[in-house]
């Protein structure tokens, strides 16, 4: 068997543990072997993974120079240049922009992922002679070779922007059915994501407020809050919101990417209610639907992004307007009064996340993607 070639997978913050989806993306390749570069290590390096810090190979510029000024030491360029990669996949915009610097000195193909607020915040989309990522935005989308956004809501959201529409490929967040399955399910309902206003938490809590009887029996569980001394404005105010409300509700903090299977195994209801931020930051598809459907649960969720490309209304689950706390809260109701519906849109969901969110065909067809660009 031929050995496979050296793909250089940019992330300039690698293996941040929110970011666990990235080099999960390379698990099934079989002919490109990626080696991570980047300029801090935000976690643990998964087994028989490399990584270069580039920090110790840029020239007297140092980090600065590199991105700044798309400044390359003969270092540098020796080092990589020894790896003898084939491409380069970078994870988000900004980690594109620097990268495209490396892709014209070494002269390789270049692909870009993009995930959501990368392609949706203002600060991301509006004009800066200050940001690197938007002075090099227009070059970036001129000379890559692909762009892979996660959604078709973020291939228009770019394509509204200016990016090529023949250079995009719509390539979906995914999940390991081997690791997110349906176990024993209880009367749970589960949110999973950050206490921020892109995540829609404020719209459950309104909703569940709204709930009464409705709750009678059920456990409610939300993940993501932080402890109280590291709490914002907004979250402190959400949750003297819930303490207001009197909804008794479980909540279990930040919950490791390792240990979700786990409640979403036992959880018969996800809420997604993610809605876009006043910053213009908004979801891809968010990474926590496919993890639920695969976990047989039904979804209660919101028309945002790339949620209504993964959730089916009225087959895996019901879709609300954003920031509509009313309607979820009616949405909510249905689920939680028909347990036998609910578990049918459970399954629905796992058989429709089984066909096309499943992580050996989503890492598959990313290794076909890049290897097609360097053919």
């Amino acid at each position: 068997m031929t050995a496979p070639q050296t793909l250089l997978a940019y992330c300039d913050k690698m293996f941040t543990p929110s970011e666990s989806f990235i080099p999960r993306g390379y698990s099934a390749f079989e002919r490109l072997r990626p080696i991570y570069i980047g300029h801090k290590i935000n976690g643990e390096i998964p087994k028989g993974a490399e990584a270069i810090d580039l920090n110790t190979l840029h020239g007297p510029l140092g980090q600065s120079g590199f991105k700044q000024l798309g400044l390359i030491s003969r270092q540098l360029e020796q080092a990589l240049r020894n790896l003898n990669p084939v491409a380069i996949h970078a994870s988000f915009g900004k980690s594109g922009a620097y990268a495209l610097p490396l892709a014209r000195k070494l002269n390789l193909p270049l692909a870009v992922t993009y995930y959501g607020g990368d392609a949706t915040k203002t600060a991301n989309t509006k004009p800066s002679a200050i940001r690197v990522y938007n002075r090099r935005r227009a070059a970036l989308w001129n000379e890559a070779d692909l762009i892979l956004p996660c959604s078709d809501f973020i291939r228009r959201e770019l394509l509204a922007k200016g990016a090529p529409d023949e250079k995009m490929i719509v390539h979906h967040n995914t999940a390991d059915p081997d690791v997110f399955q349906p176990g024993e399910k209880s009367d749970l309902l589960v949110f999973a994501g950050r206490w921020t206003e892109k995540k829609g938490i404020d719209t459950l809590i309104a909703a569940l407020s709204q709930l009464g009887p409705a709750l009678e029996g059920w456990t409610v569980r939300l993940c993501g809050n932080k402890p109280e001394s590291e709490r914002d404005v907004f979250e402190q105010g959400l949750l003297d919101q819930l303490d207001a409300s009197g909804v008794a509700v479980e909540l279990a903090g930040w919950v490791p990417a390792d240990e979700m299977p786990r409640h979403w195994a036992e959880a018969k209801i996800a809420c997604v209610p993610s809605k876009r931020a006043s910053s213009g930051d908004a979801e891809g598809l968010p990474l926590v639907c496919i993890e639920a459907m695969l976990s047989g649960c039904a979804l209660a969720a919101t028309r945002h992004a790339g949620i209504p490309e993964c959730v089916k209304d009225g087959e895996t689950g019901y879709l609300v307007d954003e920031g509509d706390a009313a309607g979820l809260a009616n949405a909510l109701r249905k689920l939680l009064d028909d347990p036998d519906q609910t578990a049918r849109m459970g399954a629905a969901g796992r058989a429709f996340a089984m066909d096309h969110f499943n992580l050996q065909t989503q890492s598959a067809k990313l290794e076909q993607y890049l290897l097609d660009m360097v053919d």
